[in-house]
């Protein structure tokens, strides 16, 4: 028993190890000259970028699909196979839904992909966003993670969707055709989205190392813990809501640590509320992730995250024996989003169904950040790998450190 004992503290203590090491390799935390932490940053988030990896990426989606739709008789039948878990769950419903989704993947298959991404005014539309988008992201600084010294430091920086009020605006007046419009105007809201979802994505790796690491091996006093947690939920409070903000800066203290420990138990409920889906559940691997086996199936799932609209089973992560249909049904969604704006019908029918295909991965991919954190603690490099090709962000490029 005492050599067990032993064995378990040895590998206890490398897992420390490793983690800060980790923690250490990506993230930079920032003091002023009294020694107190004004940030924690992210130095591989910069402010530069450019649209066009964007670009390359759904221009090889789309004739990916439009290719596959062409070859295969039952496309229509995979499509909805994808989503096969949402009809068993709620019926009709969602079956209504499916069927918006694989009318507006065909509504793409007649699209000149290559004559919309190279007109010219498509790339004038392009490059005016690109540069208003870059000069909001400057404003921010991107590599910043959380600011423990400024309680609204965030909320005073909500600039970007500006930027994508005006980009609208600027397509509706420069473009006349609908294939160009609609696909422009899909790709100025996508860019922002993504831009913006970074921050996100690597605030909730930084939550997994606060959870299971104390602050010593970090870096930083219990204080500075608590405020840096405060620091990461305050840059999520919506530019409206006053009254959250006020709340914020009047807890700075245990503003954060309330909302994650109140998260934490939400997610254990949710979890013992849905114990019955499994024939197994094994390890809980941090706040929001849990193995489990479902249907025969190794999985991870998502406690934070429902798995759509109208599906409130915890979302599924990763499937062992099927490793890419997570990332599979993600691109096809997000494809289906631009395919809906070209379909006959009302505005507010179209607003739901996109509604419906976001609410798959829009919320999940972010928070699966705290997944890959923990495989970036364990060197699994072949899950790393996974989860970034479902993260679907081509902006991102900081995930895989050498």
């Amino acid at each position: 028993m005492k050599r067990i004992s032993c064995l378990l503290a040895v590998v206890l203590f490398s897992s420390q190890v490793l983690g800060s090491a980790t923690f250490e390799k990506r993230f930079k935390i920032v003091r002023d000259d009294q020694g107190r932490v004004v940030s924690v940053k992210e130095p591989g988030l910069k402010v530069s970028f450019s649209i066009a990896p964007y670009l390359q990426q759904i221009k090889e989606n789309l004739k990916q699909e439009q290719m596959l739709m062409k070859q295969k008789g039952d496309y229509d039948a995979e499509i909805e196979e994808l989503l096969l878990s949402d009809i068993e769950e709620k019926g009709d419903k969602s079956s209504e839904n499916i069927a918006y989704v694989v009318k507006s993947m065909r509504a793409l298959e007649q699209i000149d992909v290559d004559a919309v991404f190279s007109a010219p005014e498509f790339k004038n539309v392009i490059s005016a966003y690109e540069k208003k988008l870059s000069d909001a992201i400057s404003y921010l600084d991107p590599t910043i993670i959380a600011k423990p010294d400024n309680s609204r430091f965030f909320y005073k920086r909500h600039v970007t969707y500006q930027v994508v009020t005006w980009g609208l605006n600027f397509a509706k007046k420069r473009l006349s055709s609908i294939p160009i419009l609609n696909t422009a105007s899909y790709v100025l809201v996508e860019v922002e989205r993504m831009i913006r979802e970074r921050r996100l994505y690597h605030q909730n790796m930084l939550l997994h190392y606060l959870e299971l690491f104390a602050e010593d091996e970090l870096g930083f006093t219990k204080v500075e813990a608590d405020e840096i947690f405060s620091s990461i939920y305050e840059s999520q409070i919506p530019w409206y809501a006053k009254w959250e903000s006020d709340s914020a800066a009047n807890n700075w203290d245990s503003y954060g640590a309330n909302k994650f420990f109140a998260n934490f138990r939400a997610a254990t409920s949710k979890l013992r509320a849905n114990s019955r889906r499994y024939s197994s559940i094994d390890t809980r691997i941090n706040f929001a992730f849990q193995e489990v086996v479902a249907d025969g199936e190794e999985q991870i799932v998502n406690l934070v995250n429902k798995e759509s609209m109208f599906n409130s089973k915890p979302g599924i992560a990763y499937i062992k024996s099927n490793p890419s249909k997570v990332r599979r049904k993600r691109m096809v969604l997000q494809l289906a989003g631009l395919g809906v704006s070209f379909l006959p019908l009302p505005d507010f029918i179209k607003n739901i169904a996109a509604s419906y295909m976001k609410s798959f991965y829009e919320d999940q991919k972010i928070t699966e950040g705290a997944l890959f954190a923990h495989f970036e603690v364990e060197s699994d490099r072949e899950m790393q790998l996974e989860l970034k090709k479902q993260y679907l962000n081509p902006f991102d490029n900081t995930l895989i450190l050498d």
